[in-house]
């Protein structure tokens, strides 16, 4: 009688450590995405139209197409435009075919990277006389930013090229700058990048942008001593040589400066760098953890953007008050409200982009990462990521990491993480391991008849075939 009251009792205890907190964990978009697929599909066509022509056609639809886009970015130097004017749609078709032809034509890879940082320059000054509170203005300038960058990585993905880097004219002399791997860094310079690891699912993510960055970082530059100042999900706010961050922890990136001719920095020129030194003093007093929740009430705990925009706020500088586009179209695991992303910043005029760096095979393994995700989040019932025979386990774990994070030993499960969160993390985790299997043999047999990359349109398009053929449940 005794065992069975023990058993009764340890039964309930596990019953009601099995109730979910949640139906879900995973959070689709509710409105349709910016960019959709027909970009992906016209740089297909693209691809294999011109690869089976002639190299000598080839040179010349290059030549063709080129000599049209720098005669409209030559016209739009001299003129400003309405968001409407048809030439931003010629110079985004021009774009989308020179995306093709660049991998295709040798030696023509790196001039292409300059033509789209030149439209990407001209979109950013033109987009200062839009009206900022269209949503058609937003969105057009959304969907050319997003596009020119799209073209080039897919070109740079095509060609032979591993890695490249572009830092935009400057013959300014700073005494707070570093050049490393010929990219020039100053000091208050915001960082967008992208992780070396393969990504988390912490961060939100959008199927159409397989390659959006996901994390901001400081460059501060004191005494000849460059650091990029970033918030590491495990260990919090942190500091590393900027050499060592380019190099080793984020090989995809683009360094965004503050306008020089702004009245915010006309009237206080050190602003950025001094706001890159309240960032780097905050990363000394090591007090400041990753926030999972978002939650920009909470100093205590912060994310990316909420770092950057607090060390800008103490300077009299808001950096959010203009941005262009909510994450609306975002995934959503484990959260379920959007906030802001680091690629907002890329759409803010106030900021130019001085500089990008890629390497070309993270490109790939991100467009497959993100195409394996997103076809097993539609395609498996949101109940599949939640085993309430392991949630149990998970909750006693947590409680065991809150215990040892008084300590402070690493968690197991970190601060601001929930035991359900985590096993939806694990889980997606391993089905995304199975998945990536699976998509990389489909995918190497089409690019060994097709003597090319696959496209990221060809990805999610394998990826749901697969999961078509799975059974519910199977990955």
């Amino acid at each position: 009688m005794k065992l069975f009251y023990k058993f009764s009792v340890a039964f309930i205890i596990y019953a009601l450590l099995a109730i979910p907190d949640n139906k879900s964990s995973i959070h689709l978009p509710e409105e349709v995405p910016a960019v959709s697929t027909k970009w992906w599909g016209k740089f297909a066509q693209n691809l294999v139209k011109y690869r089976i022509t002639s190299k000598e056609n080839q040179a010349y639809q290059y030549n063709k197409h080129r000599n049209q886009l720098t005669k409209h970015l030559d016209q739009l130097l001299l003129e400003l435009t309405e968001p409407d004017n048809p030439i931003l749609d010629s110079i985004s078709l021009n774009i989308n075919k020179l995306s093709a032809l660049a991998s295709l034509v040798p030696g023509t890879i790196h001039e292409f990277e300059k033509d789209v940082a030149a439209w990407r320059k001209l979109l950013k000054y033109q987009s200062r006389y839009w009206g900022t509170s269209s949503d058609f203005a937003n969105n057009r300038l959304f969907r050319f930013m997003v596009e020119s960058r799209l073209a080039f990585e897919s070109a740079l993905i095509q060609s032979q090229e591993e890695k490249t880097s572009l830092s935009a004219p400057d013959n300014s002399i700073s005494f707070h700058s570093k050049t490393v791997n010929n990219i020039k860094f100053q000091s208050g310079d915001i960082i967008a990048y992208s992780l070396k690891v393969d990504d988390d699912p912490y961060v939100s993510f959008v199927k159409e942008l397989p390659n959006m960055y996901k994390h901001l970082g400081s460059v501060f530059i004191n005494d000849s001593v460059a650091s990029v100042i970033y918030l590491d999900h495990i260990n919090g706010l942190s500091i590393l040589p900027i050499e060592k961050f380019v190099n080793e922890r984020a090989p995809n990136g683009i360094i965004m400066r503050l306008r020089s001719d702004l009245p915010d920095i006309l009237r206080k020129p050190a602003l950025p760098s001094l706001a890159a030194s309240n960032m780097y003093k905050m990363a000394l007093s090591g007090s400041y953890k990753y926030d999972y929740h978002f939650d920009s009430e909470s100093h205590e705990y912060i994310y990316d953007w909420e770092l950057i925009s607090l060390a800008f706020d103490s300077q009299g500088l808001s950096i959010d008050a203009n941005s262009f586009r909510r994450s609306s179209s975002s995934i959503h695991v484990g959260k379920r409200k959007s906030h802001l992303t680091p690629s907002e910043i890329e759409f803010d005029h106030r900021f130019i982009i001085a500089g990008e760096w890629y390497s070309s095979d993270l490109l790939y393994k991100n467009r497959l990462l993100t195409a394996a995700t997103a076809a097993i989040i539609e395609h498996q019932d949101k109940s599949d990521f939640l085993n309430p025979l392991l949630l149990p386990g998970y909750r006693l774990l947590k409680a065991y990491s809150m215990f040892i994070g008084q300590f402070g030993l690493q968690e197991p499960i970190p601060s601001g993480i929930t035991a359900q969160t985590q096993l939806v993390f694990n889980t997606l985790e391993a089905k995304q391991k199975k998945l990536i299997v699976q998509l990389k043999k489909e995918l190497l047999v089409y690019e060994k008849e097709r003597n090319h990359k696959a496209t990221y349109l060809k990805m999610l398009q394998k990826a749901n075939e697969i999961m078509n053929e799975q059974k519910p449940g199977s990955l």
